[in-house]
Order: structure tokens, then C-alpha cells, then sequence
């Protein structure tokens, strides 16, 4: 009760403006494929926004799709969200308007009359019905808007909330949803809605475990949802994961942007911070031949040797340090002498120790891609680039990656 009467308000509100205002309509219609009980259906729906000149004063709906005819063509899905919100708008009492469509789409170029739909089919219809309601306003304009402003705004998710309404039902006192992934009849308070663009609705055990095993993997997390590529944004994990997933989480999206041969980690273990060389400040009080490798992590302070990967070794070129008493008693050389023990390679790229699992000496580093020759070391291209000879013509991949960072 009290939501309608706060619309009713702000109704009123835009009643008493909305002679002499010019308002903004944003619409977006969608269609979903949706499972409900045993059954695949189409379920439409439409999100409304209607603002002032500047975006201030909105108000906000959404509307079912429920015309089976309609669901069935995209263009015609578009035009009955534009219906809806015109009709929504001469409700509200506004006079003049200008609603948007996306740019990149044809429905523009229809209600421009600058292109014209086949005769006799449901776009044309709809057009008409259009063009009946511009005559309404005392003006009333079609504008375009890029699509990714569409896909940005609230109309997106308001449409998917209308979609999600049809998609329950009652049996007795419960209310239920079918996850689309797993096809399980759920409560709606027990299905998580993936923010990052496409608003699936998921039950939390679905994406709990898909969530774990691509974790696990090192793989991009993606929404579970058949098909679908959309990757998960942090706010969606929030309520699956705990802070050190999170931190994983957010270490891993932080390293795609980063180039492979900028990413520099502090090398002290209570920090472990991941920057890019390139914005980097030089170490302090370094010997001026010594500035390619001298750094001071950005979050921590301390001054380190990127080549080294220890603190900085104050009066010693790295050659000289290699060969000192706290260098060879150090986590990095112990771990340099494990890794020439159980004959494990360096990319060549990266640096990353990688162990082979089997097959020829040709193999592809799991953390940069760089193909390499596990024999020797080499980097390579197209072709062979060293005399070293493979028991198989198939690439190899890594069985195991380890950074060159002390434990």
C-alpha cells in the first residue's frame, strides 16, 4: 500500500509539470526462454523509465509481455515495450515527450517512417498503434540512443523482473521457481540473479558449484545459465564466496588487465601485491646502474629487485647478491635449487615454472599461453626455433604452475 501510494505521488508530481516539460521515455522489451514446472515457455517483458529533461524526477515500471504472436519477433517485442510506456506516459499526464530507441536496431528507422516492415505483419500493426499515440502528445519525438546506454540503465533489469514474475508458482503456502540450470523446483528466495548483463536467475547450489569448480580451474567465472558467456561481476559472488575467494577473485580480473610481461609481485609474503611494472616508482638510494631493476611496492613500501624477486640488495649488483650467504640461504634460492632438481622449465615469457605432464617438447605455459621448448628453454613460434626433438606431434600442456615467488 504504501509503494502505490508513493507512485500515485509521484504521478501527480509529474502531472504538474508535465504540461510545459519535455519528458524522457526509455523502454526496453525482452524475451527469455524460461522453464516453469516441466514446461519450456517464452515469457516477455517490458522495463519502463520516464525522466525530465536533465534525468532527475524518474519514475519507474515494468509490464508483462504475455501476446504469444508478439514473443515471437524480436522487432515486434521492441515496439509493444514503446506502446506500453507512450500509453504509461499519457497516464502520467505528460504532454511532450521523446522516447529512445537503439540506434544500432531497425525499430528507429520504422517509427521515422524511414523504413517501412512487411504488409500485414504484427510489426506494421504495431507501428500503427504508434503512430496513433505520437498524435496524442502535443509533441512527441523519436530519438536513438546507443545500446550499450540501454544495457547500462534500469529498463534492462526492470524487464527481467517482469519476466521473473511469470516465471512462479503457488502450490498451497510455497511459492517456486525452476532454475534453469539444473531444472530443480526452488523457492525465489533461494535463487541468485546474475547482475553482469544477462539477470538469469540461478539457485545457489547451481551457482555455488559452478562458482567452486571454476575457481578451482582458473577459468573466467561465467554464469551457469546454458550458453551463456557473461561473465560474474564481484557483487554477484558476494553472497557464494568468502573473503578469501573474493580476494582471489579480485587478484585474478586485476591480472587480465595486466599485461603478462608487466605484472610485478611484491616479494614480501605478508603483501604479495601485484602491480604493473609500468606504473611503478624506482627503488630509493639505488646504484644508477642498477635502476632497470630496482622497484618499491605500491602498497607496502618496501624497496625490492624485480629480477631477484627479495628486498633490495643495498651495494650488490644482482650477480653479486646471487652469490652472497643470505641469497643462497633464501626462499627464492631454495626454490630456484627445487626447481633445477626436479628438472622443472621457466617460460621463457613469464617465468613462471611449469611441470609437463607428457608428450613432445613442445609446451604452452597455463598462465601466458607462450609455447615453449621444455628441453632447452626456448621460445617458440610457428615452428621448431631449437635442435631439441619431441616424442609426439601434439602440444603439451603444463600439469602444474608455479610463480617464482618465494612460498
Amino acid at each position: 500500500m504504501d509503494n502505490e501510494l508513493e507512485l500515485a505521488r509521484q504521478k501527480l508530481d509529474f502531472v504538474s509539470v508535465g504540461e510545459s516539460s519535455t519528458y524522457r521515455l526509455y523502454s526496453k522489451g525482452l524475451v527469455s526462454e524460461e522453464f516453469i514446472k516441466d514446461d519450456t515457455k517464452l515469457v516477455g517483458g517490458s522495463g519502463l523509465s520516464l525522466c525530465d529533461s536533465n534525468d532527475n524526477s524518474k519514475l519507474e515500471t515494468n509490464k508483462a509481455l504475455r501476446n504469444r504472436v508478439l514473443l515471437s519477433h524480436p522487432e515486434a517485442v521492441e515496439l509493444a515495450a514503446i506502446i506500453q510506456g507512450l500509453s504509461w506516459a499519457l497516464e502520467t499526464g505528460v504532454k511532450n515527450i521523446q522516447f529512445f530507441c537503439e540506434d544500432d536496431s531497425i525499430i528507429l528507422d520504422y517509427v521515422t517512417r524511414k523504413a517501412a516492415p512487411p504488409n500485414e505483419s504484427i510489426v506494421a500493426k504495431l507501428l500503427d498503434k504508434v503512430a496513433l499515440l505520437q498524435t496524442r502528445f502535443t509533441s512527441c519525438q523519436a530519438l536513438a540512443v546507443q545500446r550499450t546506454d540501454i544495457n547500462n540503465s534500469s529498463v534492462i533489469k526492470l524487464a527481467r523482473d517482469a519476466i521473473a514474475s511469470q516465471t512462479r508458482w503457488r502450490e498451497g503456502d510455497t511459492e517456486f521457481e525452476t532454475c534453469p540450470a539444473c531444472y530443480a523446483h526452488v523457492s525465489p528466495s533461494h535463487k541468485l540473479e546474475v547482475r553482469s548483463g544477462c539477470f538469469h536467475r540461478i539457485c545457489f547450489t547451481c551457482i555455488g558449484d559452478c562458482f567452486s569448480s571454476q575457481l578451482a580451474r582458473g577459468d573466467t567465472l561465467l554464469c551457469p545459465y546454458s550458453g551463456c558467456d557473461k561473465e560474474l561481476v564481484l557483487e554477484d559472488c558476494r553472497g557464494i564466496a568468502d573473503d578469501d575467494a573474493l580476494k582471489l577473485i579480485i587478484h585474478r580480473k586485476k591480472e587480465k588487465v595486466i599485461p603478462v610481461s608487466d605484472r610485478v609481485y611484491c616479494p614480501k609474503p605478508s603483501c604479495n601485491f601485484l602491480m604493473s611494472d609500468r606504473d611503478l616508482p624506482l627503488g630509493f638510494s639505488i646504484d644508477p646502474r642498477q635502476k632497470l631493476v630496482a622497484r618499491t611496492c605500491v602498497e607496502c613500501g618496501l624497496c625490492f629487485c624485480k629480477k631477484c624477486n627479495v628486498p633490495w640488495h643495498y651495494k650488490k649488483t644482482c650477480d653479486e647478491f646471487k652469490k652472497s650467504h643470505s641469497y643462497l640461504t633464501s626462499d627464492a634460492a631454495l626454490f630456484d635449487s627445487l626447481v633445477k632438481t626436479e628438472g622443472w622449465m621457466k617460460c621463457p615469457q613469464c617465468a613462471t615454472v611449469v611441470q609437463k605432464d607428457g608428450g613432445c617438447q613442445r609446451i604452452k605455459c597455463r598462465h601466458c599461453n607462450q609455447k615453449f621448448c621444455y628441453a632447452c628453454g626456448a621460445a617458440l613460434r610457428k615452428k621448431m626455433s631449437c635442435n631439441c626433438m619431441g616424442t609426439s606431434s601434439k602440444m603439451s600442456s603444463s600439469l602444474e604452475s608455479h610463480k617464482t615467488r618465494p612460498f
